[in-house]
């Protein structure tokens, strides 16, 4: 059953007299008759049963169950596996009975004694027309205007209710208005901006003369179709003189919207419009700035929570901007495909990218694989939406919207509550931002299926829900995005141990030959000269064979530190290993200089070394190469200050310069040794 045919249906519901409705006479008494230019509508405000106390009696009878229930042994606690059947099945029954409701016939009421007429006044915050619009259904949508007219006033109903239209039915509003005295410029604005096909008769005068030409607009027009250049759709009744008038208006819609007029001054409706562009202009300005933000984190981190939360927010922007109509006026306002079928394409790939940002937000498929089919199913379905709608099944794709969006929500609100007992941080902000859209997307459900009436809520509730959730899941991935951070510092810090662990001699705590290497690749490019001091130690070997290797480790620790501490900060001293030592001396001084160094040096390692009951002298012979006459890279200063080393050996000098009797050509070849050294040294 369409939801549109269940308006025509619905019983009859008394009324209270509208609030704001001033009754024409009202100074000469509540129920003075007008004649025959008066108004019948007080007339039904008379013979009109008083709104029934049903709900009220409802009411009372569920405080008084739930009030048994709350006593004896229902108080007592219950296993975990009936709480949670119980919880289920309660979860199931709200569903359930929001659809059931939602499928109810609304019965309209019968056709009054006499035709209610809209008194052109002014009220502030608009004059809505419930109960003053005559409907009218057409299944197939054939009919004309000319056969409207002719039709009785028994074909026509008037709705006590919210009117809505849905599905193929196409629907005749028939209002009749009247102005005792010159005023506005009047507009009868319709509240949704959804609605596919709105065709607009009249004003026509009491002879039935047409004062306006007829007009249409809606979803399936460009947008410049609309009257007033307004994302709603707005009729404006140009009166020439008092008396009355009467306007048809022919309304079709694929989706579930509101269509009961509103009666505004143009002047209030502006100001209005103002108050809604400022929110939603504030709305737009924050939900740019988030998707801005969470692009650069992306872009940093390559997070795919991140990417969802970027995909998340630009799907909910282009949705909200096609909710609100401007969409229509901004981005494609000469293309109504795209006008029409942006209210369910949009939302679906919302939802999809919702279902997906969940998943690694939460990381289901990591922490609850039992439930991570739950996310990429209601993905798939949100595509499937998608697929609908691209195929014109716009009625279809709106409803599985809804119900991905309903059921979805409660379905990963559920998760995330789990994965928070477990101990999942995110889970719990998860919860928290899902809070308030999922309230106001049910709220807007009800008002869309009839169960709830509030313009409020029509107009504003998704823009707060999302906003808040932008909110909400921005600092959530800002405490995630510091979680990261912290975690990535003490990789870094952990990585920087075992870099300096790979670049020390865990013997002396020197630098090793690869530290060596780095450090000096940065030295060695700096302009200057640059000193490499080889060290060979002689006698160590006798130590190490009388003594042990234990005594001998701790020579070559009291050697590496006295280098040490007999060096400059920047200078890098390395133990290549065995018994070789090394000095990489930054900008050295002049060879006079450098020659007090290494002798001061040399002093310092020869001098003797207390090992218990045992005191033990080492000496040094020491190979100097320098940068860059004897070369710029360090193999080929390490490769010049062995030769050198070897010569001193031989030479028994204790200290030779390469630059004493070596060339630096012959240098780099390493198969011609220096001059009174032999190629085995």
């Amino acid at each position: 059953m369409r939801f549109a045919t269940r308006i025509v249906d619905a019983p009859a519901v008394g009324r209270a007299p509208l609030p704001g409705w001033r009754r024409a006479g009202q100074a000469m008494g509540p129920w003075r008759r007008l004649g025959d230019r008066g108004s019948a509508f007080e007339d039904r405000e008379v013979h009109d049963p008083l709104p029934p106390r049903r709900a009220e009696e409802q009411g009372a009878h569920g405080r008084h169950r739930l009030e048994r229930g709350r006593g004896g042994a229902c108080r007592q606690p219950e296993p975990a596996p009936c709480r949670r059947s119980r919880w289920w099945l309660w979860c199931c029954g709200l569903w359930l009975g929001l659809l059931l409701a939602a499928a109810a016939p609304v019965q309209a009421a019968p056709a009054p004694a006499a035709t209610p007429v809209v008194a052109l006044e002014r009220v502030a915050g608009g004059l809505s027309l419930h109960g003053r619009v005559a409907l009218l259904a057409d299944p197939g949508g054939q009919l004309s205007l000319a056969d409207i007219r002719r039709m009785g006033p028994s074909a026509w109903s008037w709705p006590v209710g919210e009117l809505r239209a849905g599905g193929a039915t196409a629907w005749w509003l028939r209002i009749a208005v009247e102005q005792t005295a010159p005023g506005g410029p009047w507009l009868l604005a319709l509240p949704s901006t959804a609605l596919r096909d709105v065709r607009v008769y009249g004003p026509f005068d009491a002879d039935g003369r047409a004062i306006a030409a007829p007009w249409a607009s809606g979803l399936i027009r460009p947008y410049a179709s609309r009257p007033l250049g307004l994302e709603r759709l707005v009729v404006p009744l140009d009166l020439p003189a008092t008396g009355r008038h009467w306007v048809y208006l022919r309304v079709q819609s694929s989706i579930a919207q509101k269509m009961t007029p509103t009666l505004w001054h143009a002047a209030d409706l502006q100001l209005v419009r103002q108050h809604q562009r400022l929110l939603d202009g504030a709305v737009y300005g924050f939900m740019l700035a988030f998707l801005l933000a969470s692009l650069a984190l992306w872009w940093y981190f390559r997070d795919p929570a991140l990417t969802w939360f970027a995909v998340m927010l630009a799907t909910a922007l282009l949705s909200l901007t096609s909710f609100n109509g401007h969409a229509a006026h901004y981005l494609w306002p000469n293309h109504p495909w795209w006008i029409e079928h942006s209210y369910v394409l949009f939302p679906a790939l919302w939802l999809g990218a919702c279902a997906g940002f969940a998943r690694h937000f939460l990381r289901t498929h990591q922490r609850f694989a039992a439930a991570d089919a739950v996310p990429r199913g209601l993905l798939a379905l949100a595509l499937i939406s998608l697929g609908l709608g691209l195929a014109g099944w716009t009625t279809w794709a709106q409803h599985l919207n809804e119900l991905v969006a309903v059921a979805g929500s409660l379905a990963l609100a559920l998760i995330a509550a789990v994965l928070w007992r477990r101990g999942n941080e995110s889970a719990r902000w998860y919860l928290l931002s899902s809070l308030v859209p999922f309230v106001t997307v049910l709220a807007l459900l009800l008002v869309n299926w009839g169960m709830l009436e509030s313009q409020w809520v029509h107009d504003y509730s998704l823009e707060v829900g999302v906003l808040a959730q932008s909110v909400v899941l921005a600092i959530a991935l800002g405490t995630r995005v510091g979680q990261v951070q912290r975690q990535n510092l003490a990789l870094l810090s952990h990585s920087e141990r075992l870099a300096r662990s790979a670049a020390t001699d865990a013997l002396t705590g020197l630098v090793n030959r690869r530290g060596l290497a780095e450090i000096s690749a940065g030295i060695l490019q700096r302009p200057g000269t640059h000193a490499l001091l080889l060290f060979d130690l002689d006698r160590f070997k006798p130590i190490n064979d009388t003594l042990g290797h234990a005594a001998g480790d701790q020579v070559l620790q009291v050697l590496g530190r006295r280098l040490t501490q007999h060096s400059r900060e920047r200078d890098v001293a390395a133990r290549l290993g065995g018994d070789e030592f090394v000095l990489l001396i930054d900008q050295c001084p002049t060879r006079p200089e450098l020659d007090a160094v290494i002798g001061r040096l040399r002093n310092e390692l020869e001098a003797p070394i207390v090992l218990g009951a045992h005191t033990v002298q080492v000496s040094a012979s020491v190979g100097v190469a320098i940068a860059p006459t004897d070369g710029s890279e360090l193999d080929v200063l390490l490769r010049a200050a062995d030769w050198a080393m070897y010569a001193a050996k031989s030479r028994r000098q204790g200290v030779h310069f390469v630059a004493d009797d070596l060339r630096s050509a012959s240098l780099r070849d390493p198969v011609a040794p220096p001059p009174g050294v032999s190629a085995a040294g």
